[in-house]
C-alpha cells in the first residue's frame, strides 16, 4: 500500500471503522450462534440472537460512550454465560473492556470496570460449570482472561495516546519558540538594513547640504522615511520578546518581488504552481513583505512535503487595507499533524500572521486537497 493510501485510510471518520468493527462482530457472532447445537434445555434461539445483536450493536459507539458500552455489553456476555451460550460474546466483550479501557475516563474506570468485570467472571464461571458450585480459581482466572488481560490493553492505549499528545504539545511550544526566534532574526535584518540606510543618507546629507540643499532634504526625506519604517518593524521585534541572532544585519530579506523566483524554483521539483494576481501592485512595508514571502515559500514547502498533488494555486490580492494571501492544492487533504497538533509550517505561519494582528485559516477544501489563507493588514504605525 502506498503512502498516499495509507493516508487516506487514516484520515477515514473512527466512527465509520467503529460501526464496521460492530457489523463485523455481530456477524461472526450470529455464525457462532446459528452453528452451536441446540440443548433440550436451552431457551428459544430468538433470545440469544437478541443477546448476540445487544452485545455487538453498542461497539459503533466504544469510542463516544466507552464505559455505557461495556456496561451493555457486559450485562448483555453475563446474562448468556449464565444460559451457556458463552463463546459467542468473548470477543463483543473483550473489545467493550478493553475500548473502556482506552478511552474511558480515567477516574472511573475502578468504580465501573472492577464490579462489571467481577460480575462478567462470576456470571461466566457459573455458565460454564452449572451444577459444581462456585470455584473462585476458575473466577480469578476468568476474572485475569476475560477482563484483565484487555483492561491492561487498554490502560497501555491510553497511556501511549497521552504521551503522544504531550510530546506533540511540546513539539509544538518548541515550534512556536523556535519560529518566533527565526522571525526575531528577520526582523532583526530588516531594522539592522534601515539603519545601514539611515546612516549612508545621513552621511550624504551631510556631505551635500552647503552645495546642493535640494539634494541633502531628498536624502533627509529617505532618512526619515527608512527610520519610521525601522521604527515600526523594531517595535514587532520588541513584541517577539525573542533574543536576535545571527544575520549580517546588511542585506534585507527577500519579499514578493522575488516571488516569480521561488515559484521557478518549485516547479523543478515537478509541482506545477499557477500563479494570480489581484489588485494593483504596490510597495508594502517591509515586514509584511517578508512575511508574505515566507508564508507563500512554507505553504509550498507544505504541498511538496505532505499533498502529494502535482498542482498548486498562489493566490495574491492586494486590498486598500490588506494584503491576502492563499495556497491550495487538490491532493489527499490535511497534512499529517497539522490539523490536531498544528504542524510546524502552519505554525510559523499562523505566528507570522499573529505578528500583524491578521487572521490566518487552513483546512480541507470541499472539493479535495487543502487550503491555506492569511490576510495581513497594511496599516503600520508611522510614529
Amino acid at each position: 500500500m502506498d503512502a498516499s493510501a495509507w493516508e487516506r485510510l487514516r484520515r477515514v471518520d473512527p466512527r465509520i471503522w467503529d460501526s464496521l468493527l460492530a457489523f463485523a462482530v455481530l456477524a461472526s457472532g450470529l455464525i457462532a450462534f446459528g452453528s452451536r447445537g441446540v440443548r433440550p434445555s436451552d431457551p428459544p434461539s430468538a433470545y440469544g440472537i437478541v443477546l448476540v445483536v445487544v452485545s455487538s450493536v453498542p461497539l459503533a459507539w466504544r469510542r463516544r460512550a466507552p464505559l455505557l458500552v461495556a456496561t451493555i455489553v457486559g450485562v448483555a456476555a453475563s446474562t448468556g454465560a449464565l444460559i451457556g451460550w458463552w463463546p459467542e460474546f468473548v470477543l463483543p466483550l473483550w473489545i467493550a473492556f478493553y475500548s473502556a479501557a482506552a478511552y474511558g475516563a480515567r477516574d472511573r474506570l475502578v468504580a465501573v470496570l472492577l464490579p462489571l468485570a467481577l460480575a462478567s467472571s462470576v456470571a461466566i464461571s457459573v455458565g460454564e460449570h452449572t451444577g459444581r458450585g462456585l470455584n473462585w480459581v476458575e473466577v480469578l482466572s476468568e476474572l485475569v482472561l476475560t477482563a484483565g488481560i484487555p483492561i491492561l490493553l487498554g490502560r497501555m492505549t491510553a497511556n501511549r495516546r497521552r504521551r503522544i499528545a504531550r510530546d506533540r504539545e511540546l513539539a509544538a511550544r518548541d515550534a512556536v519558540a523556535a519560529e518566533r526566534s527565526r522571525i526575531a532574526r528577520e526582523l532583526h535584518d530588516v531594522v539592522a538594513h534601515h539603519m545601514s540606510v539611515m546612516i549612508v543618507q545621513a552621511g550624504a546629507a551631510r556631505a551635500v547640504g552647503e552645495r546642493d540643499p535640494a539634494a541633502a532634504a531628498e536624502a533627509l526625506r529617505q532618512v526619515e522615511e527608512s527610520g519610521r519604517t525601522g521604527l515600526a518593524e523594531m517595535r514587532r521585534l520588541l513584541e517577539l520578546l525573542q533574543t536576535p541572532e545571527g544575520g549580517d544585519g546588511l542585506a534585507p530579506q527577500p519579499g514578493l518581488a522575488r516571488l516569480d523566483e521561488l515559484l521557478t524554483t518549485t516547479r523543478t521539483t515537478g509541482l506545477a504552481v499557477d500563479l494570480t494576481v489581484e489588485g494593483p501592485e504596490r510597495p508594502l512595508p517591509v515586514g509584511v513583505d517578508l512575511s508574505a514571502y515566507r508564508i507563500v515559500q512554507e505553504a509550498l514547502t507544505n504541498v511538496l512535503k505532505h499533498s502529494g498533488s502535482s498542482t498548486a494555486s498562489v493566490r495574491i490580492a492586494y486590498r486598500p487595507d490588506a494584503l491576502e494571501i492563499e495556497v491550495a492544492d487538490r491532493g489527499i487533504g490535511v497534512p499529517e499533524g497539522a490539523a490536531s497538533d498544528g504542524g510546524h509550517g502552519l505554525i510559523g505561519m499562523r505566528e507570522r500572521t499573529a505578528l500583524f494582528g491578521g487572521s490566518f485559516e487552513s483546512g480541507a477544501r470541499a472539493d479535495g486537497g487543502f487550503v491555506v489563507r492569511a490576510r495581513l493588514p497594511l496599516e503600520v504605525a508611522a510614529t
